[in-house]
């Protein structure tokens, strides 16, 4: 398995560059109220992304002045920082997956840095914390409980893709990283190994998709970015497709 890490981490360079409770996300009923940002702040950060009476709701993304940090997170209902936060350093190539709950680091986090694993840390409100990974059986889905399953932080390869991160009885959970054999790439959340809630899509000809997803299709908020960093489609998206443009 050591092996393939070393695969993945050739791979990753070459990219251009959470834990949700979904009940609070929105739903297709709250469309109605969305609009959709795109804003440049004073120091010439661009950001993208949703809101609601003002407040940030859904997918985010923050571009740094020079585009060298690219920022994605997802915000609830509650207008709370809710689930993996990914933070792109296009200069260096490190990447940093964090958990969020509740606008503060929450849970399992990792690092990919010059070709490697940086780090393994866990967060307990905002601060490191020395506690070991536990699944979250609240909201990952159990298994028989006579089954023997791997949780914790490993690599797997599969028939056409690496995945590096957070597994829950067995199966990719959060935050992970799955890179496919045919240039694509996904960072973010998974749930019994299927992308679930919010995740970042990256396409091999450098175009993504950000926003949130359902039994590994695209399901909820979320926009598409074209691989000059044009928004192309933007909306609410069920079964792979957009259903509603925002």
């Amino acid at each position: 398995m050591k092996n393939y890490l070393v695969l993945l981490l050739l791979i990753l360079p070459s990219l251009a560059f959470s834990q949700i409770d979904f009940a609070k996300q929105v739903k297709k009923k709250d469309v109605k109220n969305v609009k959709f940002y795109a804003t440049t702040d004073g120091e010439g950060n661009n950001a993208y992304g949703f809101k609601i009476d003002g407040k940030l709701v859904g997918p985010n993304m923050v571009i740094s002045n020079r585009g060298e940090i690219v920022t994605y997170s997802n915000y609830n209902k509650n207008n709370d920082m809710d689930g993996t936060t990914i933070v792109m350093n296009n200069t260096s190539g490190e990447i940093d997956l964090y958990t969020y709950r509740k606008n503060e680091k929450d849970g399992p986090a990792f690092q990919i840095a010059s070709g490697k694993v940086g780090w393994i840390k866990m967060f307990e409100k905002g601060q490191p914390s020395n506690k070991e990974y536990k699944v979250n059986h609240a909201f990952d889905y159990y298994t028989p409980s006579k089954s023997t399953s791997f949780d914790g932080f490993t690599m797997e390869k599969y028939k056409s893709s690496y995945a590096l991160g957070y597994f829950a009885y067995g199966r990719a959970s959060y935050p992970i990283i799955f890179v496919y054999n045919e240039g694509d790439s996904y960072y973010g959340q998974c749930i019994q190994g299927q992308r679930k809630e919010f995740g970042v899509y990256i396409y091999k000809d450098k175009s993504k998709y950000v926003g949130a997803w359902h039994q590994g299709y695209k399901e909820g908020l979320g926009f598409k970015v074209d691989a000059k960093g044009e928004i192309v489609e933007k909306g609410f998206y069920k079964g792979g497709k957009l259903v509603t443009s925002i």
